[in-house]
């Protein structure tokens, strides 16, 4: 009961806070980030065994974390650190397990890790996400559409009564198919991966841009180039706004309209840009390490992200007090384009892979020729497959790609990281003129989600 009252004081802050941070200014969005990090460094010592190792094993006592300036002293933490422990290890004590939401990541790191936090703190961080779309201009009466990996399993009351309402289109769906929905929706507001709405963007007609008339579209998930920026304004003739967020965090950062710079979510997530395991200055980059504030049932404090990011001015210039992100290097999913015209989303292999796959800890999926596609496929520590599970993830990845593609799968103890420290879990080998040249061979085919 105690810890139950504690929690739900700590997540009634981080809801008023979220609520009514939007006028702070700089003084008082630190003053907050103080006190929030001192309870959740005491609260994850005392109540999650992998925070207490790691405190320990550095010689550090939760009360020495006063200030932010001391939150260096703090052990970074990656995903292999997570994935490698039992749940029980990285949760909270007191948390019932089957009573926490469950975030499984999948492409953009290439590295599976289960993220869980309470109905109240996802509520929380959603809540959070509308705020900024408010701040952008999104209206109550707004139609919402995201072409997406679908998530939604019930509408709510609200939604139902004609507030906020809210649909999702699989962005696996062929482009004939995500139109017809866009064409019936009719979004005010479209959200989307901008490899797929500007992939999507190249399909529409005139008629379609009659009927689909989005007064504002939001980017997120995936890198956003400036070619996929131009082509998703240009065809949708909208204004697109990017996000920056993960599954470990939610919203990280979200673009200024006016400067262009992205704006950290300041009181939702502590944000660090580190090169060396040092922080970086203005224009330098770096990797991004972030601290939730709103975590509690599976903490994250300086959790290395593995994204490059360059470091923007402790100010923006439209006046907001937020900290700034300049640009995201990320990663970027890159298409297979396939001997019969199609393109594939690499999403689409990712999916059928990890449902078959739960012992899976890493893997890299790459085109080595227009006919050929490689998987290399890091187990779990004290994993290892059968024979027989091996060539059943080979067989799907086959049958889900067709005839005329071979799949040849490999198991490997290690998946390193690029030359530049980047990690690409998936991406092409095949040249720019192979690619024209595939192309050209037939129409664009998105396939269908199995």
């Amino acid at each position: 009961m105690l810890l139950s009252a504690l929690y739900t004081g700590q997540s009634l802050a981080g809801f008023t806070a979220l609520l009514w941070s939007s006028g702070w200014n700089r003084q008082q969005i630190e003053a907050f980030q103080t006190r929030r990090l001192g309870s959740l460094v005491r609260h994850a010592y005392h109540k999650v065994p992998y925070y207490r190792r790691l405190f320990d094993q550095a010689g550090l006592e939760p009360d020495q974390i006063r200030t932010l300036g001391d939150l260096h002293r703090i052990p970074f933490t990656s995903r292999p650190d997570l994935q490698a422990l039992p749940d029980k290890e990285a949760m909270a004590r007191g948390f019932h397990p089957g009573k926490l939401a469950v975030h499984r990541t999948s492409g953009s790191s290439g590295e599976p890790l289960s993220i869980r936090r309470t109905q109240l703190e996802d509520r929380l961080l959603q809540a959070h996400r509308l705020g900024v779309l408010f701040a952008l201009g999104l209206r109550i009466t707004d139609r919402r559409v995201a072409v997406v990996t679908p998530r939604l399993t019930h509408r709510p009351l609200y939604m139902k009564s004609g507030i906020l309402r809210y649909e999702e289109v699989h962005c696996l769906w062929p482009p004939e198919r995500i139109l017809a929905k866009l064409r019936e929706y009719r979004p005010d507001v479209l959200r989307g991966y901008p490899g797929t709405l500007s992939w999507l963007a190249g399909y529409l007609t005139e008629s379609d841009r009659g009927r689909i008339r989005p007064r504002l579209i939001t980017t997120d998930s995936e890198m956003m180039t400036n070619d996929m920026r131009d082509c998703i304004g240009s065809g949708f003739r909208a204004r697109v706004i990017d996000f920056y967020d993960s599954h470990e965090f939610n919203m990280i950062a979200w673009e200024c309209p006016i400067s262009g710079l992205y704006h950290v979510s300041d009181t939702s997530v502590m944000v660090e840009v580190v090169r060396d395991g040092q922080p970086v200055g203005p224009g330098e980059e770096g990797e991004l390490v972030g601290t939730a504030l709103h975590s509690w049932a599976m903490p994250f404090i300086r959790f290395r992200l593995g994204d490059l990011v360059t470091r923007g001015p402790d100010g923006c210039s439209c006046g907001a007090p937020n900290t700034t992100i300049a640009s995201i290097q990320g990663r970027l999913a890159d298409r297979f384009d396939l001997p019969d015209g199609r393109s594939v989303h690499p999403y689409t292999l990712v999916s059928t892979l990890l449902a078959g796959s739960p012992w899976v800890r890493r893997y890299q999926i790459i085109q080595e020729q227009p006919d050929l596609i490689s998987v290399k496929l890091a187990p779990l520590a004290g994993e290892t497959p059968e024979p027989e599970a091996i060539a059943g993830t080979q067989v799907r990845l086959r049958a889900k790609l067709g005839e005329g593609v071979d799949v040849r799968v490999q198991m490997v103890t290690e998946i390193p990281a690029e030359p530049n420290g980047k990690f690409r879990p998936y991406f092409s080998r095949v040249s720019p003129s192979e690619r024209m040249a595939v192309a050209a061979s037939g129409p664009f085919i998105h396939p269908t989600h199995g």
